[in-house]
Formats: C-alpha cells, structure tokens, sequence
C-alpha cells in the first residue's frame, strides 16, 4: 500500500468519524483478507442507517476530498441502489494517482444481497472504527451471500450454440459480431473451468482463474484474445474447440456428467467445414 494512500485514507477516516450520520466502518477487498500489496487500494465498508443514506452518499465527493490534493473523479457503479452503494475514485495525491472505493451499506436493508456480499467473510477484526457498537453487532450475524458454482451444461451449451452462430458472421464478414460470439466463447470456457476448480468464497472470475485453475489449463483461455482478423479469428476459435472439447470431457467425467459428445462432434465438423 502506497504510504501516501495510507496517510490520505486516514484523514478521510478521521473526518467521517465526526459525522454523526455514519455508525462505522469495517475494511472488505485486499485489505479486510490481509493479501493487500504496494499495489492495492482501500475498499472500505460504511454503515449509514436508511434516513441517512442517499444525503450521505451525496457528501462521497466532500468525505473523499479530505484525503487528496486533487479528485479527479468519483465514478458511480451501476448497481447503486437505496439498499448499497459503492463510488470509485480517482485521486491525485502529490505526483501520483490512487484509487479509493467508497463503500456505503444500509444498516436497515442488511438482508439485501448486495449487503450481504459485502459483509461475508467479515470480522470485528474488520472493524476501522464502530461508534455505538452496530458495526461490531452486524459482523457478529456472519451475513453471507452462496458462493456460485457455474453449471457446466449451461457452459456446455452456451458454448457450442455460439460455436454454431460464428458461421453466419464468418461468411457475412461481420468482425464485430464474431468479437462479440468469441466473448460468450470464452466466458463459457471460464465457467466450465470454474465449475470444477473455484475453490474462493470471494472474488471475480479474473481472480478465480488465477488462483484455482491450474496453469495449464489457464493457457486454454489466453488464445481467444487474438490479433483481430478472419483468418486469425477461424484458426483460433479452430483451436479453441479443441481444447474447450477436451477440458469439458474432463470436467464431465469428474462430475459424473454423461457428455453429450454427438452435439460437440457435430458442430465442430460443421464449424470446420463450412469456415475455411
């Protein structure tokens, strides 16, 4: 963690501890988990009970003010609701830029999922400061949201159904189609993957993948972002069904799954030889 990070987040602290409309804070992300590195940023957690909520979250500006010398931008998630917000920041703290997430929880809406995601894993551990003790008292309840594991014959057909869709745009010549399929390619690929091998009760795909899925089969999802082109496009998505084919049969196996092998064979010839 940059120290100027850390002397400009404690000013900020400091000032919102005197508001009497915030009951406290507690540390999620990098830093509540104890990974944190040079390179992580703050994401912490307030606790706004519902009449304060949306004139609180309208002061995000002024409270994140407190600990730069410049913001440069305060960008609102598209999740935002009366139930959970989060503003992600952009500061300038002497020469160097910094990112600052500002959290805030409805302490009368901790039911909702998004609340609940954001105190999972929790501990008074946690705790930045807790004014009347409602912070400490909310981690105690352990709210948690299910860790969601991908179905892999929802990856399965998701993949092979896109597979197929490729070859109209391939004969069309419609590149940016084909971008679009090769995302819901390689995102089914993801989930296949993380459907065996997500081990993290946290964390976005990007994270799951680099910590649960072995490297070897990492390297399956690196070929799909290719240099843009048609030729280049048919000869990795060619191999990419390969590879997505094998992990799948796997995977299934492990599962006890019967693989629908006559579907994969099919599309994969008839990919081939209608895409020259």
């Amino acid at each position: 963690m940059h120290q100027d990070l850390v002397l400009g987040f404690e000013k900020m602290i400091e000032t919102i501890k005197l508001d009497e409309r915030c009951k406290g804070a507690w540390y999620y992300g990098s830093v509540g988990r104890g990974d944190f590195d040079q390179f992580s940023d703050f994401d912490p957690v307030f606790l706004v009970s519902e009449k304060d909520f949306e004139d609180f979250a309208n002061d995000v500006k002024f409270f994140v003010s407190k600990s730069c010398d410049e913001l440069l931008i305060s960008w609102a998630e598209d999740y935002n609701s009366q139930y959970f917000k989060n503003f992600c920041n952009l500061i300038r703290i002497n020469n160097n830029l910094h990112q600052l997430d500002f959290f805030i929880l409805n302490a009368d809406r901790t039911e909702n999922w998004w609340c609940r995601q954001h105190l999972k894993g929790c501990t008074r551990n946690n705790i930045i400061f807790d004014s009347k003790g409602e912070v400490g008292a909310l981690l105690d309840k352990g709210l948690r949201t299910e860790n969601n594991i991908p179905d892999p014959q929802r990856c399965f057909d998701t993949y092979w159904f896109h597979v197929e869709m490729l070859i109209k745009y391939f004969k069309r010549k419609d590149i940016f189609k084909i971008i679009k399929n090769m995302d819901f390619l390689f995102h089914s690929h993801v989930d296949l993957l993380l459907s065996e091998y997500d081990e993290l009760d946290w964390g976005a795909w990007e994270t799951k993948v680099k910590k649960c899925v072995p490297e070897e089969k990492q390297a399956h999802l690196l070929p799909y972002y290719t240099t843009p082109g048609f030729d280049t496009y048919s000869s990795t998505i060619k191999q990419c069904i390969k590879t997505f084919d094998k992990d799948a049969k796997e995977i299934f196996d492990k599962k006890n799954l019967s693989y629908p092998e006559n579907v994969s064979n099919q599309v994969i010839n008839y990919f081939n030889r209608m895409v020259e």
